[in-house]
């Protein structure tokens, strides 16, 4: 009622979040996932690849062991999970929009590429 009286419109949230996907200049589509879903887990569901080389077959499940499920999310990442300090050690030398898709949970629409380029040799230290 007071919201009514003061002509306020309630906000309404949507529990489902829009991922944009891209490998290098080609689209992956869009894919729908609920709000605060875990980036690796969504991405594996639908079939696309975030591993490189053989870490394809031989990476540590999501357990944030390996560093190799680097993803780049370009477009609002403000939208995702901050990163922790480990992340942000395994991912030092890679521009700060790279994340371990692992660990990325999101909470709004993002735009994320997939075997982004230019990842340097400091993951593959853990």
């Amino acid at each position: 009622a007071l919201l009514e009286a003061a002509n306020i419109q309630p906000s309404v949230e949507t529990d489902t979040i829009n991922i944009e996907v891209n490998q290098g200049d080609k689209s992956l589509g869009s894919i729908t996932a609920p709000k605060g879903a875990n980036l690796r887990d969504v991405l594996i569901g639908q079939g696309i690849n975030v591993y490189r080389s053989v870490a394809r077959w031989s990476n540590c499940n999501g357990q944030q062991l390996c560093g190799t499920c680097i993803v780049d999310v370009h477009g609002n990442p403000e939208q995702c999970s901050a990163k922790s300090l480990d992340e942000a050690s395994t991912l030092r030398e890679n521009p700060d929009t790279y994340r371990l898709s692992c660990v990325t949970f999101v909470y709004g629409d993002i735009k994320v590429e997939v075997l982004p380029p230019k990842v340097t040799a400091a993951q593959w230290t853990r």
